[in-house]
């Protein structure tokens, strides 16, 4: 069996438990930040491959790798993947929860990067935007890169608007470029 089925498994019968006990969205919650963390601390995963690493450990490691307060429904569920020695998998099953989650909850991405900070009043115009053309709740990322030097880039799903001054002066540029070596 690969990684993939495994996880999927996993994180759809999780999904399916959470709803059943109205613990879908604090488990969704726990499962962003423990995705965080696996990809901000790369020894988690290798603590929780290593054999010499007790179970309650690992327990330890993942309900601190996913925040403060976690739910007796996620603990339940740590308790069944270490029973089944399916921790090796766990970054990916916090994935694909996420994943099931949202689409169950008509939920899509948009990672929205600016120059300078954004107040949340023009975050939640622009959410609304977005909301509105996609038919859909967007869950916003966002990321001050002062490269950008001004505008904005925006990606929700495929989509991507790169409204930014580097990106329009790089296009200068080349076309600057072009044009020069055309004449030469």
């Amino acid at each position: 069996m690969d990684t993939g089925r495994i996880s999927a498994r996993y994180a759809k019968a999780l999904y399916e438990f959470a709803v059943e006990n109205n613990k879908a969205e604090a488990i969704y919650e726990s499962m962003k930040i423990v995705s965080s963390s696996f990809a901000s601390v790369p020894e988690l995963n290798k603590a929780l491959v290593n054999p010499q690493v007790s179970k309650e450990k690992k327990k330890g490691l993942l309900i601190a790798s996913a925040g403060s307060d976690v739910c007796p429904e996620f603990e339940k569920f740590l308790d069944l993947v270490l029973e089944h020695k399916r921790e090796a998998y766990f970054q990916t099953i916090s994935l694909v929860y996420q994943d099931v989650y949202r689409k169950a909850k008509n939920i899509v991405v948009g990672r929205l990067e600016t120059a300078q900070e954004v107040s949340n009043a023009d975050k939640d115009k622009l959410k609304a935007i977005v909301e509105e053309k996609t038919n859909a709740n967007v869950e916003f990322v966002t990321n001050v890169n002062p490269e950008l030097i001004g505008g904005f880039l925006l990606q929700v799903g495929t989509y991507q608007l790169d409204a930014s001054v580097s990106s329009q002066l790089r296009i200068i540029k080349d076309s600057l470029l072009r044009n020069g070596s055309a004449n030469s």
